[in-house]
């Protein structure tokens, strides 16, 4: 893929983003906002994981590209629905491929481009994510991880002394009660994501936050996650019952693990 190509990707992200921004009253415009540099920072993590593993330059560009508009339908459904709750709305995976496969720069990519690009996208939010191409499997392992790892600090940098989150669309508007659910206990102790379904309150959903790293794929993730500390300051923002510490330590060790490894 040229580089035009992907400077012009770049270009109208620019611009599409700029758009839904400005259109937008302040509190639609201050969530849109936060979705935007989401995505430059996803692409710029995607970028520094695709080096760490030595991917070959045209790959870096794609891969980056990729992490810029994982997002980009985001704006529709905020603008639309005032929330970013999928199961509420519509797959924003979805709508993010929508966007792109009318755009000029998608339209100039090779078909091989064109399709990773969709199938990485279109399942980057899905539960389970399986292809039997690799290096599909490798684009969206990168994307995963790109997007749980700004997520982990788009998280931390939005929360108050009191526990919650200056915006609260980022945690589905879920109410601050003093336990977790007994669902999302179940899944951390068992070493497992939590499920979306399952969350009930803010302690849920910082649970849940913390559970990604059962679905965090490369030993540069795990590092970048570690020297940020970033799980470490989503548990000091909460209630320390027993089962909440003993899946802390879980996941601790379970990181400590994956620092190890050659």
């Amino acid at each position: 893929m040229d580089q035009h190509t992907i400077e012009e990707g770049k270009k109208y992200f620019g611009e599409i983003a700029k758009k839904f921004i400005k259109a937008s009253d302040f509190a639609v415009a201050e969530n849109l906002q936060m979705k935007k540099d989401h995505s430059v920072r996803v692409a710029a993590i995607c970028l520094h994981l695709a080096e760490a593993l030595e991917m070959d330059a045209a790959d870096q560009d794609l891969i980056e590209l990729i992490g810029l508009f994982h997002d980009v339908g985001r704006f529709i459904q905020f603008e639309k629905y005032q929330h970013f709750d999928d199961s509420k709305s519509e797959d924003h995976a979805l709508l993010s491929v929508q966007m792109i496969s009318e755009q000029q720069f998608f339209i100039n990519m090779d078909e091989e481009s064109q399709k990773l690009v969709v199938e990485v996208i279109g399942g980057h939010n899905k539960f389970n994510f399986s292809s039997k191409d690799k290096r599909v499997s490798q684009f969206a392992q990168i994307l995963r991880d790109a997007d749980k790892m700004d997520n982990w600090e788009l998280a931390v940098s939005l929360l108050k002394r009191d526990g919650t989150f200056t915006l609260p669309n980022i945690s589905y508007n879920l109410p601050k009660l003093p336990a977790a659910s007994e669902a999302v206990l179940k899944s951390l102790l068992a070493e497992k994501p939590v499920l979306k379904k399952d969350l009930q309150s803010l302690a849920d959903f910082k649970l849940f936050l913390m559970s990604m790293v059962y679905d965090l794929n490369f030993k540069a993730s795990f590092v970048w996650v570690t020297d940020r500390q970033l799980i470490k300051k989503i548990y000091d923002s909460m209630t320390k019952g027993d089962r909440v510490i003993d899946a802390y330590r879980k996941i601790r060790l379970h990181i400590e693990n994956r620092l190890t490894e050659k």
